[in-house]
């Protein structure tokens, strides 16, 4: 049996790698959510690495180093080369997943994984924002940490559209229904302050309004205070 599957898969090989390409199919993962990336930027990269690969045989495309020269683009997260049994070069992409915008110098979004990635002049992701005094090191320390639990919550991801950062590290959101903005303050036991403000939120906003306060401030323990609206606002 052993081999008998042995001659069997040298046989499948040898005619695999005789198989001619007869076109080539790309497939771009999430190209609905997101449109970084476009068939016609793949198929330019073939065609550019390997001219005529419609009729050359499977064992004159290095599909590694087609893969390796794809993952150079910088909003594909991983590719895969592979052929089909009836001889399209198939090329599988997934893009890298953005979760907010800097608005800091020409600006650029961060990723899922925490890598930066450049701005596109094609498609543009509806992210959460953050302006003000931005670095790397307030990314890595404490900014990717809020990120991450603003957008992984379906509540807040949908409520806050804005951070702003001031020179002292302490955080204003900007909501996207309502006239107030949200002094979150430091990061320092910023899951309890959320709490607060979604009970505010879900119950006092119920009795009150959305556009009744200008200002509501989370820095303090145990306690929410919230600045009225001028009326002549």
């Amino acid at each position: 049996m052993l081999g008998y599957l042995i001659v069997v898969f040298s046989f499948a090989n040898g005619k695999s790698e005789k198989l001619v390409f007869s076109g080539t199919l790309v497939n771009v993962v999430d190209s609905v959510k997101r449109g970084f990336v476009s068939n016609s930027d793949v198929e330019r990269i073939i065609k550019k690495k390997y001219p005529g690969v419609v009729g050359t045989t499977i064992s004159e495309v290095n599909k590694e180093a087609l893969e390796d020269l794809i993952d150079k683009i910088p909003y594909v997260k991983k590719s895969e080369v592979y052929n089909s049994l009836s001889g399209k070069l198939i090329v599988e992409i997934k893009q890298r997943n953005p979760i907010v915008r800097i608005l800091s110098g020409n600006g650029y979004y961060i990723d899922a994984d925490g890598e930066k990635m450049p701005l596109s002049v094609n498609f543009t992701s509806r992210v959460l924002v953050v302006s003000g005094a931005v670095n790397d090191q307030l990314i890595k320390e404490e900014l990717f940490e809020l990120v991450k639990f603003i957008t992984n919550d379906e509540f807040w991801k949908s409520q806050i559209t804005q951070i702003d950062v001031d020179r002292n590290k302490e955080y204003v959101l900007i909501p996207r229904v309502g006239a107030h903005k949200i002094e979150l303050g430091s990061i320092e036991n910023y899951e309890q302050k959320f709490q607060k403000l979604r009970a505010l939120y879900t119950k006092g906003f119920s009795k009150k309004g959305w556009n009744t306060y200008s200002k509501i401030n989370l820095k303090y323990k145990n306690q929410v205070v919230c600045t009225k609206k001028n009326l002549n606002d």
